[in-house]
């Protein structure tokens, strides 16, 4: 007779992705101790940097020109603590860079502010491979074997509780638990937007843009957000300022407010009512203590700071308990918290009574292509159309109703695993961030209903993301 302990198999967790949200996923697991990490993404080699965070692998004008957009320490204290840490190699590797961030950055290191930097986003990404190269010691120190698969994950499937995700490649791999962590949906497209003189993304584009740009064509960006900036800061990488034409259309012509730190540090403590029956009354409400916070003399990036923090911790529920009308609050909240890099929107409008850069109102609907360049369709709100004869389009415009998911996060759409919104027209999963399939999360930048809970502020921040991968645990 075998009295032998029957054979137990290890634990198996899979994580797909490699940017903010998956490492939080992974640094808040509790692995036991023999189990298995297994981390599937194309760009595993880099886990933590994500897309925003990357940089690039050769020597370019901008490879460190894109900023963050929240200065240091609303990103994570950390990190501002870091900046201190390692300033000697920050400011060699942007000495003789242009736009000259080391001047730009000048009045706060002046008064020792290094925690308000809006530094530049690859080195946030030197931050993040660090600080993941510590968990994973942390993790192999417990025996955690960590497997890495540069693949992309394109669906997922479970049978007797073995789930089961499937790669591009074919090769199925096999856990217990699985954790999704996809980035946000891309951007939505618009007719013409892949042309000779229109690419219809920024990023993996800037090679092909910046021939554009040392030609002296006028550049042209559908949008006038984050991403508008980062176009801007493009050119000013590659050639001087007065060289430059470049053009921001929105539906309305602004762009965001720039996020200013002050010392000493200061948040807006808002005090919102509870019990709202409708998304208009909480957001009069919301719009009351804006107004207030700023009648007290504080800016933007106090107001926004302040009300994330508050959210946080005072869910929106708290406030206006109907989830149907809780929905109709984030876009409006977008708009209104809308703020973005101090130093490039500072650029933005110093360029601007140079008369270098300029903003267009109305709603892009294509792109057409002349001899030189690209001709450009807009409509305003009375639906007259106006045309603009320019030298190159970037697509800034962001998600829209077109917009897609990555493979795996479509499927389990398809399938109801997930959910889309049809209302904020963000991802909704369950409580923890749970799936409709046992033993799987998934959150995401889009997801904006977690459980019974509507996001108030988009999740298109890494405070947040690591925040409610932790909640999540």
């Amino acid at each position: 007779m075998n009295d032998a302990a029957p054979l137990t198999r290890p634990s198996h967790r899979i994580v797909v992705g490699d940017g903010i949200t998956a490492a939080a996923f992974v640094e808040s697991s509790d692995l036991p101790n023999g189990s298995i990490l297994t981390i599937i993404s194309p760009n595993v080699h880099a886990f933590g940097r994500g897309v925003a965070y990357a940089a690039d692998d050769a020597e370019t004008p901008w490879r460190y020109a894109y900023l963050l957009n929240s200065p240091a320490d609303d990103i994570d204290p950390d990190f501002a603590e870091w900046i201190t840490q390692n300033w000697d190699v920050i400011r060699s590797k942007m000495e003789g860079r242009q736009p000259d961030w080391i001047a730009a950055a000048s009045p706060l290191l002046a008064s020792g502010d290094t925690f308000g930097l809006n530094i530049p986003r690859a080195f946030y990404g030197d931050y993040m491979e660090q600080r993941v190269a510590r968990v994973f010691a942390d993790l192999r120190a417990k025996d955690v074997t960590i497997n890495f698969v540069a693949q992309t994950a394109v669906s997922i499937a479970e049978l007797d509780g073995v789930i089961t995700i499937t790669t591009d490649s074919g090769a199925e791999y096999t856990a217990d638990y699985v954790d999704i962590a996809p980035g946000g949906p891309s951007t939505q497209r618009l007719q013409g937007d892949d042309g000779p003189f229109s690419a219809p993304r920024l990023f993996g584009n800037e090679a092909r843009i910046a021939e554009h740009i040392k030609a002296g064509a006028e550049i042209f960006c559908v949008g006038s957000n984050a991403t508008m900036l980062d176009a801007l800061r493009l050119c000013q990488s590659v050639v001087a300022e007065d060289k430059l034409r470049f053009v921001a259309c929105s539906s309305d012509g602004s762009i965001p407010a720039p996020l200013i730190p002050r010392m000493p540090r200061y948040l807006t403590q808002p005090k919102l009512k509870s019990g709202h029956k409708t998304a208009q009354d909480f957001l009069d409400d919301v719009w009351q203590a804006m107004q207030t916070a700023r009648a007290a003399g504080d800016q933007m990036r106090e107001i926004r700071a302040g009300f994330r923090a508050y959210f946080i911790d005072n869910p929106l529920s708290t406030f206006l308990p109907d989830i149907d009308e809780a929905r109709l609050v984030p876009r409006t909240l977008f708009h209104w918290f809308r703020g973005g890099t101090r130093d490039t929107i500072l650029d933005f409008q110093r360029l601007l009574d140079q008369g270098v850069t300029r903003t267009i109102s109305g709603r892009v609907s294509a792109i057409e292509t002349t001899e030189n360049g690209a001709r450009v369709l807009t409509t305003d709100r009375a639906g007259n159309v106006s045309s603009y004869d320019t030298g190159f389009v970037i697509n800034c415009a962001g998600s829209g109703r077109n917009s897609t998911f990555d493979p795996l996060t479509e499927q389990m759409i398809a399938d109801d695993i997930i959910a889309r919104c049809p209302v904020t027209g963000g991802l909704a999963v369950g409580e923890k961030c749970a799936t409709r399939m046992s033993n799987v999360r998934h959150l995401s930048p889009a997801t904006t209903i977690i459980g019974d809970e509507v996001m108030p502020m988009p999740l298109y921040d890494a405070h947040f993301l690591r925040t409610w991968a932790a909640k999540s645990a």
